[in-house]
């Protein structure tokens, strides 16, 4: 046989091995995973995978719906509560007053008068003025005037009782006293200064924990069961 003869004899048989692997690898090699041999003998694509995954995205679109839901809900809640917030404003405005004042003469002549800058009917209470910047006065024919400042204060125009907070000034004659709350009560004919209460003369300084005054007499007592704390000047 001549070398000719040989080479082409190689070529042939290398021809051979490759049709017969690419006929292998296509036409007789095990189906795929997801090909399942039918009643006839012939494959058909196996659905469970496919399944499986359209399962999948069914979850992920409960799980955006959860969530858009939730975000839903969420923005719902925010914007009830901001009109809430909004009426409740609009509500105060239109029942906010400006310049209020209310003069009371008692039976024995003595005159109270209290005035603010604003007021409101309380929400709650609806003989009860909610009043800022407030100042008030208690006249009398045989005492020297008192008069009240703060920066709040709540008054019952049935009975003129009120209290005073935040910032409270009370003077009368050479006597001044501060605190964060007075309590006036016109039927009972006292007042009562307490927290944060110092109460200053002529001649001294005292801190004390409460101080009660006669509306009529100018009377005061201070603390008589706590110590008090004195300063002179």
């Amino acid at each position: 046989m001549s070398l000719k003869s040989l080479l082409q004899l190689i070529l042939l048989l290398m021809i051979i091995v490759i049709i017969g692997g690419i006929y292998y690898i296509y036409f007789l090699s095990k189906p795929s995973s997801n090909l399942i041999k039918n009643e006839d003998g012939l494959y058909q694509i196996d659905n469970k995978l496919s399944n499986q995954d359209l399962s999948m995205d069914d979850e992920v679109l409960d799980e955006v719906k959860f969530s858009n839901n939730k975000t839903n809900n969420n923005r719902d809640k925010t914007i009830k509560s901001e009109i809430t917030s909004s009426e409740k404003k609009i509500k105060e405005k239109s029942n906010q007053s400006k310049e209020i004042e209310y003069i009371a003469t008692r039976e024995n002549g003595d005159i109270f008068k209290i005035l603010a800058k604003y007021g409101r009917t309380n929400l709650k209470n609806s003989k009860m003025l909610d009043l800022e910047d407030v100042s008030g006065t208690i006249s009398s024919k045989d005492k020297s005037d008192i008069y009240i400042s703060s920066d709040f204060a709540n008054y019952n125009y049935t009975n003129q009782d009120s209290k005073f907070y935040s910032n409270v000034k009370i003077k009368y004659d050479d006597k001044e006293i501060t605190c964060d709350n007075f309590e006036l009560s016109v039927s009972e004919n006292l007042a009562v200064a307490y927290e944060n209460v110092i109460f200053k003369n002529s001649g001294s300084i005292m801190k004390a924990k409460n101080i009660i005054v006669n509306i009529s007499t100018k009377d005061i007592k201070i603390n008589s069961n706590d110590k008090i704390e004195v300063f002179k000047k």
